[in-house]
């Protein structure tokens, strides 16, 4: 059998295909009414996206009902869907937050991103991070390289996300070869 292989656009994007197990909660924000208590009919929303119990984006919307916004039913779901909004692009600015493994991975399949098999959270398989070792190694390698790109190697090793496989990369990158 011949099998086709994918385009490294194709493999990229099936690695962000799944299912996200999120809470969304939505609900009056008080906050702003109080804050903004001098701007009459103002209509506020804050939400709250969780993935696994855990917040990863607080989001805000407001609108105001007047004669330029005379629809009350359109006015308060611009709003609900701004905060809606705003939570996941907030969510997304915390680097990788959202990001989704699919269950579906191939038995045999290289998995590239340095996902360890035997540790699961929720069903879902993690990236596992960077060790100590790693990381102090990668250090002493930026610290006595020449690259005009060291600010950004020291950037990305200082992630909480940083992963073995992203530091064994950079590792090699940084190795002087013999």
């Amino acid at each position: 059998m011949n099998q086709i292989k994918k385009s490294p656009i194709d493999e990229e994007v099936e690695k962000n295909i799944g299912t996200f197990n999120l809470s969304v909660t939505t609900e009056i924000d008080k906050e702003a009414l109080a804050m903004f208590k001098h701007i009459p009919n103002l209509i506020a929303f804050k939400t709250t996206l969780k993935q696994n119990g855990v917040v990863v984006g607080i989001g805000t919307g407001s609108s105001v009902l007047n004669q330029f916004n005379k629809f009350l039913g359109r006015t308060v779901r611009f709003a609900y869907n701004a905060s809606l909004v705003d939570a996941f692009i907030r969510s997304t600015k915390i680097s990788d937050a959202l990001y989704v493994m699919p269950s579906i991975q191939k038995q045999n399949e290289v998995d590239l991103e340095g996902r360890d098999k035997q540790v699961f959270f929720n069903e879902e398989d993690l990236p596992q991070v960077a060790t100590e070792k790693q990381l102090n190694f990668a250090k002493k390698l930026i610290a006595n390289c020449d690259d005009d790109e060291k600010e950004q190697y020291l950037e990305q090793i200082s992630s909480p996300y940083f992963s073995k496989f992203q530091c064994s990369k950079l590792i090699q990158k940084l190795m002087p070869v013999k």
